[in-house]
């Protein structure tokens, strides 16, 4: 099978590989930011891991090189087409790609593919999801290389096939494309892992928010947060307000506290043109599914910036207004409770009335919660500078 496959390869995709007895050089070729830190990562523990899992008759080289083009919006084929360009410029022997884009192919969503006839193969670190995923994207990485290895490697009739090597059906929650289909061939790809259902989309959405690092624009509040804090500790200083957060109830503190935060989002969002209104077709398709995440990084960005506060209120409130003088406003007895109560109200006032309007200070970092914004910038370094390759 692997010598009917190499022998079947059409001339526009031969290599000329440099593989030599002993030796096999298996390229990493990420885009910039998560699949970056991903690479760099896997690189070093994968020699071991291919000598143990896919052959430990050769030594293997794992090289990484960065190329933004493999995180901008192309589509899955021109990926494969780069990722192939890169491996031939690096003189290697095979290539994955690791792209922080979500692909879909005829409504599949798509974690990875095996192109044996270019010798690459793509992985869409989103389709992993949030948790675990290095270990998810170790084991997919091993198990494109086996395959990308066993499909392309020039093996003399008289040996022994390497059963550790074959395909070995789904891995985990990626389910094998088997057959092929009409996409496949028409893209030349013999392997695809699909991540079917309501639970691959879902990894998907908290896969794209995690590309986004939400947490990275934590430091863009600094004086929206300032300035809710000083509107929070002038709360704590009213004891009418005390009565007020101690009268108001649970479902009313969660109501003010998500209508805080949701107006938080969109003035986010609208101040600093994160809706994506592309006016291509072809770009318009994804703006739903980028608008979706956008939201939910900057929400949970604004869920950060949200608990720092109540922290920073809350302990104010337990230094500075004295518990006898709570008692006696409240007129029953107080505890950690009523200072929760407390820090929570202002916290949620103080969102509203000091922290709405203020202006967020690293407008860059915020606009890196925009997928759309990202892939643009990495197009236009590109286009600035194409023979940077770090």
């Amino acid at each position: 099978m692997a010598d009917e496959t190499h022998a079947s390869i059409p001339d526009r995709y031969r290599s000329g590989r440099s593989e030599h007895a002993g030796c096999v050089t298996l390229g990493l070729i990420p885009a910039p930011d998560i699949p970056e830190t991903m690479a760099r990562e896997l690189a070093p523990q994968l020699p071991k891991l291919l000598e143990n899992r896919v052959d430990g008759d050769v030594s293997w080289e794992v090289p990484v090189v960065v190329d933004p083009l493999t995180g901008t919006d192309r589509e899955a084929p021109e990926i494969l087409d780069v990722c192939r360009e890169r491996m031939l410029g690096e003189g290697w022997d095979l290539a994955i790609c690791l792209t922080d884009l979500p692909v879909y192919r005829d409504g599949t969503l798509v974690a990875a593919d095996v192109s044996a006839k270019r010798g690459v193969a793509g992985l869409s670190l989103p389709a992993m999801g949030a948790m675990r995923l290095r270990p998810k994207a170790r084991d997919l990485t091993l198990q494109l290389a086996g395959e990308l290895y066993e499909m392309t490697k020039e093996r003399d009739t008289d040996d022994p096939p390497d059963l550790g090597t074959q395909p070995r059906g789904s891995l985990g929650s990626f389910r094998r494309v088997d057959p092929s289909d009409e996409d496949m061939k028409a893209m030349d790809v013999e392997a695809r892992f699909a991540s079917p259902g309501v639970l691959g989309h879902l990894r998907l959405w908290s896969g794209m928010v995690l590309a986004n690092r939400p947490w990275r624009m934590l430091p863009a509040f600094k004086g929206a947060i300032a300035a809710a804090f000083a509107t929070g500790a002038y709360v704590l200083a009213i004891s009418s307000m005390w009565l007020l957060a101690d009268a108001v109830g649970f479902l009313r503190l969660l109501a003010l506290m998500a209508v805080a935060i949701v107006a938080m989002v969109a003035w986010i969002i609208i101040a600093h043109h994160l809706w994506e209104r592309p006016e291509d077709p072809q770009q318009r398709r994804w703006a739903p599914l980028y608008n979706g995440v956008t939201v939910l990084s900057v929400s949970a960005a604004v869920l950060l910036a949200y608990a720092i506060l109540f922290a920073l209120l809350f302990v104010a409130a337990w230094v500075f207004v004295p518990g006898s003088y709570f008692q006696s406003t409240l007129k029953h007895p107080i505890g950690f409770g009523e200072y929760l109560t407390l820090s929570w109200l202002g916290a949620s006032l103080a969102t509203v009335a000091g922290a709405l309007g203020a202006s967020l200070e690293d407008e860059e970092r915020v606009r890196e919660a925009s997928y759309g914004y990202r892939q643009r910038r990495r197009h236009e370094d590109d286009d600035d500078d194409p023979e940077d390759e770090s």
